[in-house]
């Protein structure tokens, strides 16, 4: 064998064990930068019928047992303009797919206003959303959703509770803050001393940015939806500042935290618009669906 074929057969080997160096380094980059991998396995389906019924009768005992404030206590409550919270520091970590909501659904609850029927002698829950902001208990919800299940009668319903995931549910003891103007409110349930898995407050998202949702919409409890953030725009007739997502949601989603894609809080769901071809509402084309920016929950927090 010459010297020149040797050279290259050396050259060649060379070759070969630096690409596959490369490719180990890479996969290992590649390893290191996946945040949350999807273990996932076949977990038991929610049964929204169960859980809302088990939402009324434990939080119908416990009214028997304790009482619960009154539906006018809140609502003088809703007048205090701020509140001093020890927040969860935001994370920086991007999380996909199922291990994103296996992780920060224990962070969203259903709001439960107690209420009568006139119909029956039980005692009824209306479930909205709301989301925990500091593990002693500390959440935040729509200021709208402290009003009536009945609009026509404001005052008309009991007390509220709350139920996380796991089906614990906690009494709601007092609005620490209220934002009417910009449909928000601050709140504490009472844990027994228990830490509760809380969301951090993230910052404000630019047009095209990516969010996730949990919500409640129509007693499907716990539905998981994406999509981004639409514009930025004072909400037409006011000064209210809105954001529209293209993430679904629909009544019952009220109060719910609208998240960045480490999991942090951008937004609040605030509610939404359909907009029809004709002026008599027979046409349908789209509907907006708006969010509060997550700065105007800062300014409720001292």
């Amino acid at each position: 064998m010459n010297i020149y074929k040797l050279t290259q057969r050396i050259l060649l080997a060379i070759s070969f064990l630096f690409v596959a160096n490369a490719c180990q380094v890479s996969t290992k980059q590649n390893s290191d930068s996946q945040v949350a991998e999807s273990n996932y396995q076949p977990e038991e389906a929610i049964n929204d019928a169960d859980r809302l019924k088990n939402f009324e009768t434990m939080a119908s005992a416990y009214f028997k047992e304790n009482g619960g404030v009154e539906a006018d206590t809140y609502k003088k409550q809703l007048n205090s303009k701020q509140c001093e919270v020890v927040l969860t520091p935001p994370s920086k970590l991007k999380v996909t797919g199922y291990p994103f909501y296996e992780n920060y659904r224990n962070g969203v609850l259903m709001m439960g206003k107690m209420y009568k029927c006139g119909h029956c002698p039980e005692d009824h829950i209306s479930a909205a959303s709301a989301f925990i902001i500091s593990e002693d208990g500390i959440c935040a919800t729509n200021y709208h959703v402290f009003k009536s299940y009945d609009p026509t009668k404001p005052n008309d319903y009991i007390t509220f509770y709350v139920m996380d995931y796991e089906q614990n549910m906690y009494p709601v003891t007092e609005v620490l803050a209220g934002s009417k103007h910009d449909d928000l409110a601050i709140f504490k349930i009472d844990t027994k001393g228990k830490k509760l898995s809380s969301l951090a407050l993230g910052n404000e998202l630019g047009c095209g940015e990516a969010i996730n949702l949990i919500s409640h919409p129509d007693h499907r409890f716990y539905t998981y939806t994406q999509g981004h953030i639409d514009r930025k725009y004072i909400k037409p007739g006011s000064s209210k500042i809105r954001q529209s997502i293209s993430a679904e949601f629909a009544k019952g989603s009220s109060g719910a935290p609208i998240m960045d894609i480490c999991g942090n809080v951008v937004g609040v769901v605030a509610g939404t618009q359909n907009i029809y071809y004709d002026q008599e509402g027979k046409i349908y084309q789209s509907t907006i669906k708006e969010m509060i920016p997550v700065s105007r929950i800062k300014e409720l927090l001292k």
